[in-house]
């Protein structure tokens, strides 16, 4: 019930302003002004969102009659170099309702506008680090396979001054395996790294990407928090008592 009222909300128009939105337009507002959907035999509505350089709202962006076989992208809805997209279907019924959606597919362009193959995986998410003793970092990142066009081969690892400074043209390597990448493994969510040992109170930021079995990695911008390493444990504390004396 909810969902339908969402969707009376969306494309109704008792006023008749004519708001243009996508959902109006992609329903048939200009031939019946939100008051029906304007095939009777119903179809599949397509919807995208923008993976980089953030996750961008969905949009409707195609519409196929149940004969076709082919969902074409709308006028404005056309793919640039370096960009990523998900793309989820609906089938529409002839009075307007529409289903719930399909798990998004993903598809990647290179910088020739190019799609890239095999597909891209997802991208990682909630990439922590902590320094561990010697300099290092522990860094932990988690892999959610929703939306991704394929299962990524593995992952590589960066890190920067700051945010804004990750230099994503040289995988760190890990200490402990000696390999410039995470390999993934088949249902883990979460996985780990450690880095290299750095100076005392340097300051850094680290990313994780995933790539696919050509080892191309995809594009996102996620990182840690600013943390500083750390080479030396923090003194023992000194425990002492104090005697209490009853005065009067």
């Amino acid at each position: 019930m909810t969902m339908l009222l969402d969707q009376f909300k969306r494309t109704i128009d008792p006023l008749g302003e004519g708001l243009a939105g996508s959902d109006f337009l992609c329903l048939g507002y200009p031939m019946t002004e939100g008051i029906a959907f304007p095939f009777a035999g119903g179809g599949v509505l397509l919807q995208r969102r923008r993976l980089y350089p953030a996750v961008g709202p969905w949009s409707y962006c195609g519409f196929a009659r149940p004969n076709e076989s082919t969902i074409q992208n709308m006028q404005g809805f056309d793919h640039g170099a370096n960009t990523a997209f998900q793309y989820r279907a609906a089938t529409v019924l002839g009075n307007g309702f529409v289903s719930p959606f399909s798990e998004p597919v993903r598809v990647d362009f290179d910088a020739t506008g190019a799609l890239i193959a095999p597909a891209m995986p997802a991208f990682p998410k909630g990439v922590t680090a902590r320094p561990i003793l010697g300099g290092k970092f522990a860094v932990t990142f988690e892999y959610d396979p929703f939306g991704q066009g394929a299962y990524p081969t593995d992952f590589a690892v960066f890190a920067g001054a700051a945010a804004g400074s990750v230099d994503y043209n040289t995988p760190l390597v890990d200490s402990v395996t000696g390999l410039a990448y995470v390999l993934y493994r088949s249902g883990r969510r979460r996985f780990a790294f450690t880095t290299a040992a750095f100076s005392h109170g340097t300051v850094k930021v680290f990313a994780a990407r995933a790539r696919n079995a050509a080892g191309v990695a995809e594009r996102n911008t996620l990182t840690s928090e600013a943390r500083s390493a750390r080479t030396t444990t923090a003194s023992l504390a000194a425990m002492g008592g104090a005697l209490q004396r009853r005065v009067g």
